[in-house]
């Protein structure tokens, strides 16, 4: 008897890839791409994003996180040497968050935080997606 194969369950598209390294300066349109010190200073900013929030981005450079999430105020993003728990669980299941940029225009977006760096230097980023048909009330 020979077996029939079934088809799969999911086709799998082939995208191209970038020889290009994932960086914070990509210009990347639709996204704030962060690298935050575990204290939540603002180390790097994207050029894209900083245009986002009508800014340049030195000026978010040194900046707590807050500033731009106010609901991160009085949450500690880490909890003893890994992310906090809370966040990653806001992160997966997709909780918007309010967004304030420096003039005070306001956005809802989805935030996603990861550690990257080595044991030695470790950093926070903090990719900011905004959802283009949601904007906040002032």
């Amino acid at each position: 008897m020979i077996a029939q194969r079934t088809p799969p369950l999911i086709e799998y598209k082939h995208f191209s890839v970038s020889k290009k390294p994932l960086a914070v300066e990509d210009d990347d349109e639709n996204r704030l791409v962060l690298t935050l010190h575990y204290n939540g200073m603002i180390t790097e900013c994207n050029k894209a994003g900083s245009r986002l929030l009508h800014c340049m981005p030195s000026e978010l450079i040194w900046q707590h996180i807050s500033r731009l999430l106010p609901q991160l105020k009085n949450v500690a993003l880490m909890e003893g040497s890994n992310l906090n728990p809370y966040l990653h669980f806001l992160t997966r299941v997709g909780y918007k968050f309010e967004v304030i940029s420096l003039n005070g225009a306001r956005l809802v977006a989805r935030v996603f935080f990861c550690e990257i760096g080595s044991t030695e230097h470790r950093f926070l980023r903090v990719i900011i997606c905004p959802l283009s048909q949601e904007r906040m009330a002032s």
